[in-house]
Parts: C-alpha cells; structure tokens; sequence
C-alpha cells in the first residue's frame, strides 16, 4: 500500500518537472528572440544616430569668394545672316552646299525667269517710241498768247520770260494778279479785343514806301477784325525801289494801320482788293507783255507763251518716259537679282532650297555662319535675374569638349519672364568667341554668370547657417571643443573588470565527509560566489554579443553657443559672413551624407546659384 503511494507521488513529481522543464523551454526561447529582436534594434539605432546626428566641425576660413548665376542651353552663331531670293524665277542651279566656305559677292545660285527678258524688251522699246514722239512733238510747237481775264489794274507779275507756265502757276496759284476795281486793302485782326474801330472811319496806311489813306468798310466779330480799302489808286506798284532794275510789287507787303490820332490801331499785309488770277495750264512763257502797276482792259494780251497744247503733250510724254524708265530700271535690277550672291564671307550654315522648286522674291535660300562669335541663351530664376546685369564675365564650358573652358559677357536680358508650373524664368543671352576651339553652332553648353566677387573675405559652409526670427544664427563650439570621437570597444574592452570580479573555488580534495557548521557555511559561500561570477559572466557575455560591432561614443557630445551674423553674397556651399566671427572660430553643424547627395544633386539642375569651390570655381565657391 504503501509503495503504490509512493510510485503515484513519484509519478506525480515526474509530470511536474516534465511541466517546468517544458515552461522554462518556452520561456528560453522567447528569451533568445527577444534578445535578437533587441540586438537588431540596437543595430538599427546606432546606424541611424551615425546617419542623421554626426557632427561636423569646421573654422571660419578666409579667402576670395565668387557668386554666381548659371544654367544650360545650346549654342548658337552670332551673326548667321539669312539668304534671301529678291526675285521670282525657278532655281535652276545651286552652286554650294552646307559647310562650303563663301566670300562675299561669290555666286551662290541662278534663278531663271524669261519674262524678266521679255519685259525689259518690251520697256526698251516704249523708250524709244516716247522719245521719238517728244522730238516729232517739240518740232511742231509755235508762240500764241495769254489775254487778261478782266479789266483792272495788274497789281502782280509772277511768271518771267523762259518760266515753265505750269509750274509757275502751281507755284503761285497764276501767272499775275489783277486787281479788278483797281484798289488795295488791309485786314486786320484784334489780339486782345476790339480794335476800336468804326465804319467809314479814315485811317492812314503805313509801309516801305507807302502813305495813303483808307476807309473802314467791313467790321466783324465784335469789331474784333476789319478790313481797310486804300481808297487811292495811284500806288508806287512799278518803281525799282531795290535797284534791279525790276519793278517792285507792293502785294504782301507789310504795312501799318494808325486811327485819326495817330495811335498805331494794327498791322497786316497788302492785298488786291477785288483780285482776278491769270492762269495758264502749260507752255513755256516767251515775252512778258503786262506791266506792273498799269491798267488792263478785258482780253488784252499779258503774256506770250510757246503753243500751250503740243507743251501739255510734251509734258504728257516726258512724265510717260519717266515711268518706263523707272520700271525699266526695277526690271533690270530684278535680272541682276536672279543671280544670288554671299552677303558676306563665312560658312554655308544651311540650305532651304533645291534645283528646280519655284522661288518668290522673299524666299528663305540658306544662311552664313560670319565669323566664329557665339551665343549662349539660358533660363535664369527670376530670384537671381536681378543679380544679373549686362557686360557681367562669364565662363562657358562645352559638354562635348570637357576641356574647353571659354569666357564671354551677358550681352541681353530679356525684359519680359515666362512662367512655367508657377517658376518664372527670364532668358539671359550669353556672348563669347569660339575662335579656333571647334565648338559648333548646337552644341550643349553650361554659362557660368559671375555676379558678385570678393577678395579676402571670411565664409562658411552655408549648412552651418540658422534662421531664427528673421535673424541669421552659426553654432560656434565652446572651449575650443572638437568633433567627437566614436570608437567601437571590443567584447574585452567591455567586460575588463567584469568577469575577474568573482573568484573560482576549487572542490575540496581532503574535506572527507565532515560535516561541520563551519564546513557548511564555508561551503554556502563558495558556492553563492561562483553563482554571482557564474550569472555576472553571462550577463557581461550578453552584452558583448548585442552590442557587437556597435560604434559606441566614447566622448561626450560637443557644446556651443548661438552668434548672431549678418551675411554678404552667398551660394550654395558658401555665405560670407560681414560680421559676427572672426577667422579660425569652430563652428558646429550637423549634415548628413543623404542630405549633402541631395543638395549636389539640386544643385546640378538646369539653372541656380553656383556653390563648388576651388580651381576652376564652376560652382562659384571660394577660389
């Protein structure tokens, strides 16, 4: 009985051990996952820290500092005239192609048009007719006569012996003037209000050579103008007052109205009264019989003049002359342009055209490269357009000849940006000579704008910059510190110390079977021992394996202070700094190696602020 008790109590304590052995199984495998999950963590946060948190020192250094504008864009000829057809015709023989090199006046094509020959003939030969009409017309001319239109008193003679009667009377408006009721007047016109005058009032005429009465006999506007009849009809009209030996004419001459007291009352000019034109429509006048001053009755001759009909014919025929020889010389202008000639010395860039295709004047033939100048048009951001002004240095690089590196100016800004996406650009042409380098017209190229530089100034990385408060802030270092040190400690490195921290107890060898109290509390303690070394190893061992080829910081993290700057000209590597530092302060910054890979690679794009530095300074950092 009692031994069947036993084996169920031995059975019994079997299960449980089973039960715990099983329990710290599971609990040992969650225990080692948990500690790789644990090492992977640590793994994962100590490469992230060396990522995103490295510091980064650096001086406030001093030197020479550019700042630049720059973007991409083809080339182009500078002076690539086009050539242009000045005829109509068919091509009917090129006499280049593209790459040939010209001088100017070379022949460059022909161009056929038969009815230019055709019309030149026709034209030459109406000359000839029209000349033979002029001379049969000239032969046949004879004199007659120009009478008076009317009676009165000729106060006028225009037209002299030899005159063209045409043009005099263009010229003139007629041959002579008579004045038909024999008198002369005078209107006047008041400035500054009436004149104060009457009808019928007397007045007295005052000129060169001229005193004689008048009468008021016309008054309007308010009294404000008046005409004045000179009632006298003997008038000095045919004296030589000039010595000439030619009458003087009175008509138009300045004279001087004055009222009865003797205050001057206005000025004017002397007019035919009641005047008559004698007008003639062609002719050329031959004897002038009308005399200045004297009467004349109706019909009487005044002039003399070669037959008027066969001159109109004449001048009909010479104005017919004219225009055949105009068309006949724009006729031979356009047989000369069928030919089409270089306007200049160069290269042939381009041809439009081909034997036999119709040409109209206008027609695009080709163009000439002159000269090696080129240009370079690029995109610039309307936030660094304003920086950019004409006659600004600039440096070229070429894409296909890496080599090459050219100098040219900004010669254009275009006044007017375009805005593509909500970015505003505005298109900077750029000006250098190609002379001798090989570059092409169309070929990529980079210009490179220097827009501010500086000699002897001091800068830092811009990464170091902080905006706080529209205020710009640098992180100098306190006590000169410099940038931490990582080191990775190794498994011994980590537990020295740790593992001797307990002593190893060998067994007894001559204890025997003594079992003394003291034996026993010597044993207990040996054997706590061990377990603390035993445990302390294990944790140590532990830790050396998770913390296994991590960098560990093995001094403390660099501190600073805030220091207000002010900056001058930046890019994008570089600010200088006006104020604030002084040359050889540390300053503090952090910057990742993804963020400086990002910033490259932005600063790389189309167009944008130069930041390189050294040598050649394509990025307009300090030289």
């Amino acid at each position: 009985m009692n031994g069947t008790k036993q084996s169920k109590r031995r059975s019994g304590a079997g299960r449980r051990i089973k039960r715990w052995i099983k329990r710290i199984f599971i609990l040992a495998v969650v225990l080692v996952a948990a500690l790789f999950l644990l090492r992977g963590y640590i793994r994962k946060q100590a490469e992230s820290a060396q990522t995103q948190e490295t510091y980064t020192q650096t001086q406030v250094m001093r030197g020479a500092m550019d700042e630049t504008v720059y973007g991409t864009g083809t080339t182009s000829a500078r002076n690539q005239p086009d050539i242009l057809a000045e005829a109509d015709g068919t091509l009917t023989d090129l006499r280049v192609s593209v790459g040939d090199e010209v001088k100017e006046g070379d022949i460059l094509a022909v161009i056929t048009n038969d009815e230019i020959d055709d019309t030149i003939t026709d034209l030459e030969f109406a000359l000839w007719d029209l000349d033979a009409q002029i001379t049969d017309t000239a032969a046949g001319a004879k004199v007659s006569r120009i009478d008076a239109p009317a009676a009165g008193r000729v106060v006028a003679i225009y037209a002299q012996a030899g005159d063209d009667a045409l043009a005099v009377f263009r010229r003139e408006g007629a041959l002579a003037i008579i004045s038909t009721d024999e008198r002369m007047k005078v209107e006047l016109t008041g400035e500054d209000g009436a004149l104060g005058l009457t009808l019928d009032e007397k007045v007295t005429v005052i000129g060169d050579h001229i005193y004689a009465e008048g009468t008021v006999v016309e008054l309007t506007r308010q009294g404000t103008q008046a005409t004045i009849t000179i009632m006298e009809e003997e008038l000095p009209m045919n004296e030589d007052f000039d010595g000439d030996g030619k009458a003087d004419m009175i008509l138009g001459a300045q004279v001087e109205v004055r009222n009865a007291a003797g205050e001057t009352i206005g000025k004017g000019e002397l007019e035919a009264n009641k005047p008559m034109a004698v007008s003639a429509f062609g002719g050329t006048i031959y004897y002038v019989d009308a005399i200045l001053g004297e009467e004349v009755g109706r019909g009487e001759r005044m002039f003399r003049i070669e037959d008027s009909p066969l001159t109109l014919t004449i001048e009909d025929l010479r104005l017919q002359r004219e225009a055949a020889a105009k068309e006949l010389e724009d006729a031979m202008a356009q047989r000369e342009a069928l030919i089409v000639v270089a306007p200049c010395d160069g290269t042939i860039a381009s041809i439009e055209v081909s034997e036999g295709d119709e040409i109209t004047s206008g027609t695009l033939i080709g163009s000439i490269l002159q000269g090696e100048d080129m240009n370079l048009t690029i995109a610039v951001d309307e936030l660094d357009v304003v920086d950019v002004e004409v006659g600004q240095p600039v440096t070229i690089t070429i894409d296909a000849l890496s080599s090459l590196e050219l100098n040219g100016e900004v010669y254009k800004i275009a006044p007017v940006g375009e805005n593509s996406g909500g970015v505003t650009t505005y298109d900077v042409e750029l000006t250098f000579d190609a002379t001798g380098t090989g570059v092409r017209s169309g070929m990529n190229a980079t210009g490179e704008i220097q827009v501010a530089s500086a000699e002897d100034v001091l800068y830092v990385p811009v990464e170091a910059l902080m905006t706080i408060n529209n205020q710009t802030y640098v992180m100098v270092a306190d006590g000169g510190a410099s940038v931490p040190v990582s080191t990775a400690m190794s498994a011994g490195e980590r537990t020295q110390g740790v593992a001797s921290g307990g002593t190893r107890e060998g067994r007894p060898q001559d204890a025997g079977m003594q079992d003394t109290g003291a034996q026993a509390a010597e044993t207990e303690t040996g054997l706590i021992a061990r377990v603390k070394s035993t445990v302390s190893g294990a944790v140590s061992a532990v830790r050396d394996w998770l913390y296994e080829g991590v960098q560990v910081d093995a001094a403390a993290q660099p501190t600073g202070t805030l220091v207000q700057v002010e900056i001058g000209m930046q890019n994008d590597n570089y600010a200088q700094i006006t104020s604030g530092l002084s040359e050889g302060d540390v300053v503090l910054y952090t910057a990742s190696e993804e963020d400086s890979s990002t910033m490259m690679f932005v600063g790389m794009g189309g167009g944008g602020r130069g930041g390189g530095m050294g040598g050649g300074n394509m990025g307009g950092g300090p030289r």
